[in-house]
């Protein structure tokens, strides 16, 4: 029996130690998308892995940053695999940061900085929790993976290259996946699976040059075309028109529709947060959640072209437009299929001028609800925290989990992490709450020790 306060009572003992690990690590720069701080960051990663005893390997393809594999061989019949990633979201718009986002800062007992929710807090969560284990209770009974890649917040582009060379090395039984989340109730939730992703470019070049805008009576505008372009993608109703794209959505089956509607969704909360009256399509009950989980998106993430600065006044028609879009894609869509499809359909509407280019391509995915790891994870959380954890089959975001789902066929769980809905992932003045990164640690604990019990 897993003595749950005496885990509290270690990790609280050493909980300002395990905040200036997490402190010391979101002070690394290593934004993906910008190159920078890999080297930095991998090295802060080994040193941690190599002082908890780990034998560490760098993995990688020409091209790619390096993954880390730790391994901490026990010589058993069992390998569970943790997966995390080192790399972080670019900080612009920087002036919207209350304070340097890579100079962590807490602030009313939550921690504001780049990364700390994704990823690097349950990254750091977990190498202090295996610390606790180990003081506590010995060596692990089980074999235990870290795999840390560096390229996550980019669209992990070379994660299956990477993947498929160092097979081998990476087989094992279980994968623990990044974190979960606690709800805006403070609830945890864990999670089976994830969203796939296509992120393109479109590009419209037509003229030589910006013109004055009166010649728009008789010259191209490459600015109308991307925007009619992306309007065909969906129709009047906001449906995705693109011929095919449904084919292989597979609908989730009985267990996950109870599971899905079974989810308390906080429709208020949410609403305030994002500063609205109604969600799109006026959804609401179970038909939002089955779309927020089960239907794919068409997302227009930005739009450039010619002149938009704010409050001046310059008339030009535009050389040349561009316009960056992602489509959330649901099982089993695959990813280049769809970035076909939507080359068919710009070729069929007329668009000839209108170049697509794929920015990233991730499959989605989903994994078995009743795994080893998915019993015990279910088990432990049942116990350890004030409120029943919510199981989703699969996340409404995307991570390169088909690659070890299907490509390397191990089962995945993403149980209870440091971060909140409000946690401002992806945007300035990210952050977590102090309490949640201490009690993930200690759950941590629980759960790698539940797992241990299993095998006695």
């Amino acid at each position: 029996m897993t003595n749950f306060d005496a885990i509290r009572h270690k990790v609280l003992g050493s909980g300002q130690r395990y905040i200036d690990d997490l402190k010391h690590a979101c002070s690394i720069p290593s934004v993906s998308t910008e190159g920078m701080g890999f080297e930095a960051m991998a090295d802060w990663v080994e040193e941690k892995l190599q002082k908890l005893g780990a034998e560490v390997s760098r993995l990688s393809v020409p091209g790619s940053p390096e993954a880390l594999l730790g391994n901490f061989d026990a010589g058993a019949g069992r390998t569970l695999m943790i997966y995390d990633h080192y790399d972080v979201q670019p900080v612009d718009p920087l002036h919207l940061w209350e304070s340097p986002p890579f100079q962590p800062t807490i602030r009313d007992e939550k921690l504001y900085a780049r990364g700390a929710a994704d990823n690097k807090g349950d990254l750091v969560a977990r190498l202090c929790a295996l610390e606790v284990y180990r003081d506590m209770y010995g060596d692990l009974p089980y074999n235990l993976k870290f795999l840390i890649e560096g390229e996550e917040e980019s669209g992990s582009i070379y994660f299956e290259d990477i993947c498929a060379a160092h097979a081998e090395q990476l087989r094992a039984d279980d994968c623990v996946w990044e974190g979960g989340w606690f709800d805006l109730d403070g609830r945890p939730e864990m999670y089976f699976g994830c969203k796939g992703l296509l992120y393109i470019e479109l590009h419209c070049h037509r003229l030589l040059g910006d013109q004055h805008s009166s010649t728009a009576v008789y010259a191209p505008s490459a600015a109308w075309e991307v925007l009619q372009a992306i309007a065909s993608f969906r129709d009047a109703a906001g449906e995705i028109c693109i011929e095919g794209f449904h084919d292989r959505v597979v609908a989730p089956g009985p267990q996950e529709m109870e599971l899905i509607d079974a989810i308390p969704f906080n429709e208020e909360a949410q609403l305030r947060r994002l500063g609205i009256t109604e969600f799109v399509g006026a959804r609401t009950g179970s038909d939002l959640k089955r779309h927020l989980l089960c239907a794919p998106t068409a997302n227009i993430d930005g739009l450039s072209a010619g002149y938009a600065v704010p409050g001046g006044q310059k008339t030009v028609l535009p050389a040349e437009a561009f316009a960056k879009l992602d489509f959330r894609l649901v099982p089993d869509q695959d990813a280049h299929d769809i970035a076909e499809k939507v080359q068919q359909h710009l070729k069929k509407k007329g668009f000839g001028h209108v170049k697509m280019t794929i920015l990233s391509a991730e499959n989605p995915s989903r994994s078995p609800l009743d795994s080893m790891l998915g019993d015990v994870a279910k088990a432990t959380a049942a116990r350890w925290f004030d409120k029943p954890a919510t199981v989703y089959p699969l996340m409404w975001a995307t991570g390169p989990m088909h690659v070890i789902t299907h490509d390397l066929g191990i089962p995945i769980c993403s149980p209870p992490g440091v971060g909140r809905p409000d946690s401002n992932v992806h945007a300035p003045n990210e952050h977590i709450h102090i309490h949640d990164f201490i009690d993930v640690i200690g759950y941590t604990v629980a759960y790698l020790k539940k797992y241990a019990d299993r095998l006695i």
